[in-house]
């Protein structure tokens, strides 16, 4: 029988202690008699009276197809009681993703409409304000909805409205700790601080709640990264954008940060003496589509040009600065190799 590594990670609110009894005992049922066990979570470690949650933080185990089966159906009949919050579910072998779910409330419970549409609304131009209000809706008729916190503290971002969006993010981690976008979402808020300490304790926390197959997980590294840069910590910035840059995960959205990301990734290299190496970060970086953000490629062969310097191979820094075009550096650094040649 084939076995996978299954990752399983997410938060469930059920809003009372009727409907929390209910799905309780539903679940223990269900995983005794008709499941006979093959579950894999066991609800005395993950559903939690206290605050009336099932809390999964991200958990990695080994199960065959059955149990993945079985505790997908099992979780998508326990969502449908929840009212807020969300559970993601992989299932992988030797690496690569064979399922991946989200479970979400779609019930008709009012609190869940409304935030439904209030998200739709977040993603829509120029409908910040009514998302807003929707958001703020939510929260006023269930104060425990961590996702409408996240999603208010967005908008509140996209608006410049930066303390607003602290506030935010503060009161869906105090609900949900383990929440990646709420902690990526804050890192962000603190970069506009230039609290950068902050910032990077943030962008790690998304890192240990997310996997990398998923694109907030290296958004977070790419931010991570730039806060290590600018809390003038270089050795940990290299080791950041070296994963980045290096990953197996071929993930569409992450191509823009390509350029930039290996450009910096090669300037660090040759920083530490290792040119050889910066040469191929560089290569990748022209390799990059364009960004808004991103260095032209003039600059990038200006770079590259440097990294061949560095190895003492002045004819083909000489060729890269050529390519360079007009940039500025690789001018200078052409009337500085004929003087000296």
């Amino acid at each position: 029988m084939s076995e996978y590594k299954i990752i399983i990670a997410g938060q469930l609110e059920f809003g009372s202690e009727r409907v929390f009894n209910q799905v309780l005992e539903q679940y223990t049922h269900r995983m005794e008699h008709y499941y006979k066990n093959d579950i894999l979570l066991k609800p005395e470690d993950f559903f939690k009276p206290e605050e009336l949650t099932l809390d999964v933080p991200r958990t990695v185990v080994i199960g065959s197809e059955r149990d993945w089966l079985n505790t997908f159906n099992l979780l998508e009949r326990v969502v449908s009681f929840s009212m807020a919050g969300s559970i993601n579910m992989w299932r992988l072998r030797a690496g690569s993703i064979m399922d991946h779910h989200v479970l979400e409330p779609h019930s008709d419970r009012t609190t869940v409409q409304l935030f439904n549409r209030g998200r739709q609304l977040v993603d829509q131009k120029d409908k910040e304000q009514e998302a807003l209000a929707m958001m703020t809706k939510v929260v006023g008729r269930f104060e425990r909805h961590a996702q409408a916190y996240e999603r208010r503290g967005f908008v509140n971002l996209r608006l410049r409205n930066i303390d607003d969006a602290v506030y935010d993010y503060n009161k869906s981690l105090s609900i949900n700790p383990s929440m990646p976008e709420s902690h990526y979402g804050r890192g962000i808020a603190f970069s506009r601080k230039e609290m950068w300490t902050e910032a990077a304790a943030d962008f790690e926390a998304v890192t240990k709640n997310s996997i990398p197959h998923q694109a907030i997980y290296w958004m977070a590294q790419v931010a991570l990264g730039d806060a290590f840069l600018k809390l003038d910590q270089p050795a940990e910035a290299l080791r950041v954008f070296n994963m980045f840059s290096k990953r197996k995960q071929r993930i569409a959205s992450l191509d823009r940060y390509n350029r930039r990301v290996n450009n910096i990734f090669g300037k660090l290299l040759v920083g530490a003496g290792r040119a050889g190496d910066a040469v191929f970060a560089f290569e990748r970086s022209l390799a990059g589509v364009d960004d808004a953000k991103a260095p032209s490629k003039n600059e990038v062969h200006y770079e590259l040009g440097r990294a061949y310097e560095a190895k003492g191979q002045m004819d083909k820094a000489v060729e890269q600065w050529k390519l360079a075009g007009d940039f500025p550096a690789a001018q200078q650094a052409l009337k500085d190799a004929s003087v000296g040649a």
